[in-house]
């Protein structure tokens, strides 16, 4: 099961924003915020997913996009913290549900009041 739930914005001027996360136990550094962003942005600007490997976790996250083509929202990331020995590629497709369903929900802000029922559906694969 993920060790969190993270989203994340891009401020052209700050860099990453963290605009949530769950459980609030979870320590989020601006390195993190930086690592996963950035897996994003190095690769496109479209729509995407990407996985990277850090020293304690594993991150599979999802892009919103920027410019032209981008879901509900630009410049966001949904990403979910694993632990060092899950497979990234097995939360994909929650991934996908979870991340329509937080961005559709940014512009209202309500998007922090389902992040722990999203992520207790994490706990159910």
């Amino acid at each position: 099961m993920p060790v969190g739930i993270l989203v994340i914005r891009w401020d052209n001027e700050i860099g990453p924003i963290n605009e949530g996360f769950y459980p609030d136990t979870l320590k989020i550094t601006n390195n993190l915020l930086t690592q996963v962003y950035s897996s994003h942005r190095y690769q496109s600007l479209k729509p995407g997913f990407a996985s990277i490997a850090l020293k304690n976790n594993k991150v599979v996250s999802f892009f919103s996009g920027v410019g032209q083509d981008f879901i509900s929202v630009e410049n966001y990331v949904v990403a979910l913290l694993l632990r060092r020995d899950e497979k990234p590629s097995k939360y994909r497709e929650i991934l996908k549900t979870i991340a329509a369903e937080i961005l559709e929900k940014i512009p209202d802000e309500k998007y922090k009041e389902v992040l722990p029922s999203l992520y207790e559906q994490l706990a159910k694969i």
